[in-house]
């Protein structure tokens, strides 16, 4: 027997409000529930073509709420554009003050934006990742939890306090940065759940981890960080280790008493 989607969860997947392996088995369902049913076979049974068409209706809800979230992506984008435009020439300390108290810049399309531009330069311009992982967290901490959900309201947060780390970390400012990821973590939990945002998070926090001397918990880390990974098909961590400066001074001193 088929089981049922709790409607609550059917209400948050239409609304984008479930953690993306939610989503996939709230789909699955869906399919198995209209897999291999004809519609010869719905009409001979009408409990089988009245479920069949419940399913219909739910996809074709689905795909409403989905046009209607990728026009709004859309035009967040090309909105955070034109606004990016008017805060570049400005100094950094203006444009923060600017994002903080102008409610216009208050959308998921400029907190996207400046999150992708702290991440595109920051093995270029360090100074400048903190800059713009800066704003994007100051815009994550004033979206409003009516419009994108409470949850992801603190996924949006994890990430942006995850490239604050990081461009701690790269300038030098590594207390700055054990700070920054704890926050990232508290808000990871608060969170949707999100595999991707949790792997994110951990392989930021391996690059810091490495940097403290802290190696077998960089080490732990990054195991995480790779299950996290395949459990969503990518593989590109698998195979990937740790060289610890103290292994490789024990492994010279192994060879040189060898040697002796």
């Amino acid at each position: 027997m088929q089981e049922k989607i709790p409607s609550e969860r059917v209400e948050r997947f239409l609304r984008t409000g479930l953690s993306r392996e939610d989503n996939q088995e709230v789909v699955r369902r869906m399919l198995a529930g209209t897999t291999h049913r004809s519609p010869l076979q719905n009409t001979q049974d009408p409990s089988r073509f009245d479920e069949a068409a419940r399913y219909d209706e739910a996809f074709r809800k689905t795909e409403r709420v989905l046009a209607t979230a990728n026009e709004r992506i859309q035009r967040e984008r090309q909105l955070a554009l034109n606004q990016w435009s008017g805060l570049e020439g400005h100094p950094h300390a203006r444009r923060l003050v600017m994002v903080r108290n102008d409610a216009r810049l208050h959308h998921w399309g400029l907190f996207d934006l400046l999150l992708e531009k702290s991440r595109e330069v920051a093995q270029s311009d360090a100074v400048q990742a903190l800059g713009f992982a800066e704003l994007a967290l100051a815009v994550a901490e004033r979206l409003d939890p009516e419009v994108y959900g409470e949850e992801r309201a603190c996924d949006f947060k994890t990430a942006a306090l995850a490239a604050l780390g990081d461009a701690r970390r790269l300038n030098g400012d590594l207390a700055g940065a054990r700070l920054a990821f704890s926050q990232a973590r508290i808000h990871l939990e608060m969170g949707t759940g999100d595999l991707l945002e949790e792997a994110g998070l951990l392989g930021g926090l391996v690059n810091l981890l490495c940097d403290l001397g802290e190696y077998e918990k960089a080490a732990h880390s990054l195991e995480r960080a790779g299950a996290l990974y395949r459990r969503m098909g990518d593989h590109h961590l698998d195979g990937t280790s740790l060289d610890s400066p103290r292994a490789d001074k024990e492994s010279e001193a192994d060879h040189e008493r060898q040697a002796g």
